[in-house]
This record gives C-alpha cells, structure tokens and sequence, in this order.
C-alpha cells in the first residue's frame, strides 16, 4: 500500500556525478650505435577519480562523492618499456657461411610498471547497513588500525595452499564502526609491481629475389621469475591480502614464413 508503482521491487537511477583529472609526463628516445638499436619510453602518471566506471565495486557513500576520490583504479604510476634489436657480428660476409648461419638478430623488451591500486572492503555482515548501497553493510571500507606495511605474517601462515605468502598485513585492519563507511578509503593500497623480460631470435633466409624463409625463436618471461598477481581486499574472506597466484610462467614458440 506504500509502493507508488505496485510490483515493482526497486527504481533505479544513475546519474552522471564521478569527476577524473589525469596528469602525465612522457619521453622516449632512440639510439643507434652500430649493429645495435636501442630505444625507451617511460610515462609517469597520475589518474585520479571518484569512479572508475559506471560499475565500481567500491563505490561506498552515494551522498558524498567526494568521499570516494582517490587513485583510479588502472592508475599505474611508473612505466618503463626499453626494445633493443642487435644484429649479431657473426659471418657477416657474403657467402655459404653467411646463408646458413650468419644474419641473426637478437631482439627483446624489457617492460616494467606499477601496480594498480585496489580497496580493501568489509567482506563481513555485522548487521549495520551503514547507508552502504547494498543495505547489509558489506561493500563499506574495512577500518585500518596498522600499518599494512609492517610485521607481514610468514608464508606459513596463508590458509589457501596454493598461495605463495602475504602481500600485506592483514592484522592492520577491523571491521569499520557501526553506523560508518570504514575510514581506509577507496584504493589505499597497490598490487604487486611487475617487470618482465621477453627475447627473440630472427633469421631471414634469402632463397631468391621474390621469395625467402623466415625463422623466429621467442621468449615470454624469459627468465621465469615469479610475477605475483593482486592479493584479495575482501575483509573477513579466506586468503584477505594472500598472494593468490602468479602470471604466466616462461613461454617458449617457434614460428617459421615461407615468403613467395
């Protein structure tokens, strides 16, 4: 008898109201020095917003945008990126030796960027709304009582077995205040930098003017060194800021053109 429109459960309205800024510096640069080629870009950045999109999961207080301003959430602070190409000074000179196993290039990409931030929010129903959109107070921030930073537990203490350790401290934070949307705030904390090494080995093969074989050899994360992925910002949930898993691990392929 209280509804205006009778069965209809709930009227949702979306507004245009998020704001974002973006600041950056940029340069890049190329240099040769004999059979060698290199060059590099490096961005430093800063996105910042209300919302990162039309469906942010961590939007908490409706009534008060400004609230909710922080880091975007792809910010990514610092990205290095530097390409070589070498030809390599074996057998240069034209002949059968040069044909058969002279003319390779080495070649690769040395990438490296930070992690994008992510909020930690209360996983946990203790009953208290909190004015939070949802209406059962989970989704609100987590209250932050430490320095997540510090006395990081041992990586025998993680409780999925497929996890290789804490990223952060989860004792340094509690379920928020009644009646409140938790005072850590929308992307407080990072994910994992990442840097990463990719190599390849090229040969161009000349049979004749209008047709060549092409073999390539290439290197994904050469080294094979762990790339953590982002831990779980769910307060109250199993494996709260464990590192979940890893990127993909060394990726070797093989590729050959035949070219008429």
């Amino acid at each position: 008898p209280y509804r205006q429109f009778q069965g209809i459960a709930n009227i949702t309205r979306l507004e245009n109201k998020a704001s974002s800024i973006y600041h950056a510096f940029q340069v890049s640069a190329r240099k040769s020095v004999g059979a060698l080629s290199l060059s590099l870009a490096y961005t430093y950045s800063h996105s910042i917003d209300d919302s990162s999109d039309r469906y942010n999961g961590d939007f908490v207080n409706s009534y008060d945008i400004a609230a909710n301003r922080a880091s975007s959430n792809f910010d990514q602070r610092h990205m290095l990126n530097i390409g070589y190409v070498y030809d390599l000074p074996f057998f240069r000179k034209p002949g059968l030796a040069h044909t058969v196993i002279g003319g390779w290039q080495w070649s690769g990409i040395v990438a490296f960027s930070t992690g994008t931030p992510f909020t930690v929010t209360n996983g946990t129903d203790f009953g208290d709304s909190a004015g939070v959109g949802n209406g059962v107070g989970t989704g609100s921030y987590a209250d932050i009582v430490g320095n997540p930073k510090a006395n990081i537990p041992p990586a025998s203490q993680v409780t999925l077995s497929s996890d290789a350790g804490f990223f952060y401290n989860p004792a340094a934070f509690a379920v928020p205040t009644g009646l409140t949307f938790g005072n850590s705030g929308r992307n407080s904390l990072r994910n994992p930098n990442r840097t990463n090494f990719d190599m390849a080995l090229f040969k161009h093969f000349a049979i004749k003017e209008s047709m060549a074989f092409e073999f390539r050899a290439e290197a994904f994360n050469i080294f094979n060194h762990s790339e953590w992925t982002g831990p779980s910002g769910d307060f109250g949930s199993n494996g709260f800021l464990e590192i979940g898993g890893a990127h993909l691990a060394r990726v070797l392929q093989l590729g050959a053109k035949f070219i008429f």
